[in-house]
């Protein structure tokens, strides 16, 4: 674990000595499945880079989920909730212009996902200038479909973290039951949003409905320019996040 995640900092910090000066920070995009461990992946590397004396912060994409108030205006409510976490429930549009503005000045304000309120929270990280690499990680970073496709025009550098999806969907039920969701709504949430074949999962899952949005993503991972293994291991200190 620590081997790869020194060598994805390295991988950066030699794109950074190649590319020379620059106002702009650097942008690498990381995308994966719900539970493939993105989170903790993008922490660990943020982590080694600022240790290494290359300023880094991370951006998550969660940050840019609808408010329940903007739920609660949809067409279909009930559904809205129901779904959340699917592309569409995400504001992508803000998303591009954050992470835009960021890169054409070196500095701005991003929202991050506050848990404990089930929205996100105004301004949760602060890009400054001397930041020389933004990390930003998300289901939906290599989405081919409006408005996500115009992200791709951002990124300096795309990744994505390949995990089995049945072993991803562990990690969230696990994930999700720690937080003290009951395993009852936790298997729901996953049949009708997480994923959308069941494979080994069908025993334990058996008669909910099936969701799209880990087949989804997956279909993604051939428009990264590094493919990176999902089964490292994931540190309790960011696991829940991942």
């Amino acid at each position: 674990m620590e081997e790869a995640y020194d060598a994805l900092a390295d991988r950066v910090q030699a794109a950074l000595e190649q590319r020379g000066d620059s106002p702009s920070p650097w942008l690498v995009g990381v995308a994966g499945v719900p539970g493939s461990g993105k989170s903790s992946l993008v922490q660990a590397v943020c982590k080694r880079l600022c240790e290494r004396g290359t300023p880094a912060v991370v951006v998550p994409m969660d940050g840019f989920h609808y408010y329940r108030a903007q739920l609660d205006a949809m067409p279909d409510p009930p559904l809205a909730h129901a779904r959340r976490g699917a592309e569409w429930t995400f504001d992508a549009r803000s998303y591009h212009a954050c992470l835009a503005g960021i890169k054409a000045t070196g500095d701005g304000l991003a929202p991050t996902f506050e848990h404990g309120v089930g929205d996100p929270r105004p301004a949760g990280v602060a890009v400054q200038r001397h930041h020389r690499v933004v990390l930003s990680e998300g289901n939906y970073l290599l989405l081919g479909a409006e408005p996500w496709w115009r992200l791709g025009e951002l990124w300096d550098d795309t990744w994505y973290v390949d995990c089995c999806v049945d072993e991803a969907m562990r990690r969230v039920f696990r994930r999700q039951t720690g937080n003290g969701v009951a395993a009852q709504t936790s298997r729901w949430r996953i049949a009708a949003n997480d994923r959308q074949v069941w494979g080994g999962w069908g025993a334990v899952l058996e008669g909910w409905d099936e969701g799209p949005n880990a087949e989804q993503i997956a279909t993604t991972r051939g428009r990264a320019a590094l493919v990176v293994p999902g089964t490292l291991p994931q540190s309790a200190a960011v696991a829940e996040a991942a």
